[in-house]
């Protein structure tokens, strides 16, 4: 059974993953045309794919555990 507010988050956890990756792809380019600035767009894209699948794969497991315990009552 899949739960609608996940459809939801899904569209939100994937519109930040790919902000986080066109981050680093847009640093690449910013390092390949000797720009300053670079190490703060690989920093700050890694930092965001890494709190969205963090945040992801908590609410998860919460959100499992949470029907799991309303279901045995």
């Amino acid at each position: 059974m899949s739960n609608p507010k996940w459809k939801i988050r899904r569209r939100y956890i994937f519109a930040g993953f790919a902000l986080g990756v066109g981050m680093v792809v847009s640093s690449i380019v910013a390092v390949w045309q000797d720009r300053l600035g670079a190490g703060d767009l690989v920093t700050g894209g890694v930092a965001l794919i890494s709190l969205i699948l963090t945040s992801y794969i908590f609410g998860a497991a919460y959100d499992d555990k949470r029907v799991e315990n309303n279901t045995d009552g």
